[in-house]
């Protein structure tokens, strides 16, 4: 059963390694095609942003917003063969419909927008495609992280509930024997009143017996 188990991840594995491969592709930037490198992953957009914006941020580094994509300047990667490059990342859905899957695109550029292409610097754009290649793992991560937070946050929420609840309950407790002290107080009160009641008709009878006497 666990070598079946086992069987099933490794395939599954194998199958999203193949899945998720980058390619070479043109893209439009300000009005133009850019040699840009893509890649898919079965995230939505915003976690895969945010991922890269983590992975970056955790680096040093700090994105701008540029025409829909958000750049990074200066970054010094090993990736990338450890010369500083403007990267430029933009995730979008894979389509209206399918808001689980982004694709990546990454543009790089050597400064002041020259974006390298495999004629310019093939080595580059092979390391890119490996760059992007090995992302899942980190945006896996993320997301698993995300998920943990968010869970985090829910129990966290679910414990403020059930201790507020305790108060309520603790005052409840407090209203309620007040309240049962004050039905006692004019329980008594009404029997009081009663015997005074009582004492004055008294008093009245045997005032109405003189007068007739």
């Amino acid at each position: 059963m666990k070598k079946l188990m086992y069987t099933l991840i490794a395939i599954l594995f194998f199958n999203i390694t193949v899945y998720c491969q980058a390619h070479y592709v043109f893209i439009d930037f300000k009005d133009a095609q850019r040699p840009a490198i893509q890649n898919e992953f079965s995230f939505s957009d915003k976690t895969v942003s945010d991922a890269i914006e983590d992975k970056l941020g955790k680096m040093g580094y700090k994105g701008k917003d540029n025409k829909g994509y958000t750049v990074y300047k200066g970054v010094v990667l090993p990736e990338l063969g450890g010369r500083p490059y403007d990267l430029y990342f933009k995730a979008d859905k894979r389509s209206r419909k399918d808001k689980d899957n982004t694709v990546l695109s990454m543009l790089i550029s050597s400064g002041n927008e020259n974006f390298i292409s495999d004629v310019s610097d093939s080595l580059a754009i092979n390391n890119a495609k490996n760059f992007l290649n090995n992302l899942l793992p980190a945006i896996t991560a993320y997301d698993f992280q995300q998920q943990v937070n968010a869970q985090q946050d829910a129990v966290t929420k679910a414990e403020k509930k059930y201790k507020s609840l305790q108060d309520d309950a603790d005052d409840l407790q407090k209203k309620k024997k007040k309240l049962e002290q004050q039905i006692e107080d004019n329980l008594k009160a009404q029997k009081d009143q009663q015997a005074e009641i009582e004492k004055q008709r008294q008093l009245f009878e045997t005032i109405k017996s003189r007068q007739k006497n």
